[in-house]
């Protein structure tokens, strides 16, 4: 697996970038790129992970990440069989001198100045306007796509915000370090119906249990029960969303051992049961 430095092909024609997934997943190996992103999900669901926080996804999500800003998006398992039922997204790709020097330091674009800080603590919004501007601003052409996207900027700046992490992101990570922050992060993906020790974790970082707490909590803000913890309430939020799953059918789904610690890890993260999440979601 490759470090997680990331070059956003360039175009010498066009300052924004605007790029399609069209395929079984999302690109799910952690990285980070210069230029702000903001994407669009129009088909698919899973988790993305980003700073140091997560938040799982669906259609209609928009998210604005800022610059060298660690992200994936990982999709549920089924997303990864031969029967993946496709996802779809658009995402723009800028940095502060795509539109020439000093362009977001003028008087009239500073709600934008603000929200291209706001980014660095990754944003999530829900809005049917904001969604159908980004998924047709591939058709546009010429001084369109610039009003649009612009447009796009300045209802991101006003509209309701979620913000994934408390705070804005100043951790470095190395290309060393993404290396082994990438297998951590696999192999939690990947075994989180089980029971996961932190010494299986620690061996697939080459570290001691020991080095192994230190390193995960200086790169992440956080200890790995927490991680794994997050990542599990996000995982059963995806599944909640599916009528056809119990509550206790979902609890040990996402690697929870029992139902009294699941609905205690849920309100702590969510400040509300699983039940009660399931319920907002149908009103």
């Amino acid at each position: 697996m490759k470090p997680i430095p990331f070059k956003v092909p360039k175009s010498r024609q066009y300052s924004l970038r605007i790029q399609v997934d069209d395929g079984p997943h999302f690109y799910d190996q952690l990285h980070y790129h210069p230029e702000y992103q903001i994407t669009a999900i129009q088909q698919g669901k899973g988790i993305l992970y980003a700073g140091n926080g997560m938040v799982h996804f669906q259609e209609g999500d928009i998210f604005m990440i800022g610059a060298n800003v660690p992200h994936l998006l990982k999709n549920a398992p089924v997303y990864f069989s031969e029967t993946s039922p496709e996802v779809y997204a658009i995402s723009l790709f800028f940095d502060e001198y795509s539109f020439g020097q000093g362009f977001f330091e003028i008087h009239e674009l500073q709600k934008i100045k603000q929200l291209l800080a706001d980014s660095k603590r990754v944003i999530k919004v829900t809005h049917a306007t904001i969604l159908d501007n980004l998924l047709q601003i591939q058709k546009r052409v010429a001084e369109a796509i610039i009003i649009q996207f612009l447009q796009i900027l300045s209802d991101l700046s006003e509209t309701s915000k979620k913000f994934i992490n408390s705070d804005y992101y100043q951790l470095s990570i190395h290309e060393s370090v993404g290396q082994r922050l990438n297998d951590i992060i696999r192999y939690s993906f990947e075994h989180l119906q089980e029971t996961i020790r932190i010494e299986e974790v620690a061996e697939v970082a080459h570290l001691s249990r020991s080095q192994f707490s230190r390193y995960f909590k200086l790169h992440t803000g956080k200890t790995f029960i927490q991680f794994l913890n997050e990542l599990r309430v996000e995982s059963a939020c995806n599944l909640l969303l599916h009528e056809h799953y119990t509550i206790e059918q979902i609890c040990y789904e996402v690697g929870f051992q029992n139902l009294s610690n699941f609905n205690r890890q849920f309100r702590k993260s969510k400040g509300l049961t699983p039940s009660a999440y399931r319920k907002s979601y149908k009103a």
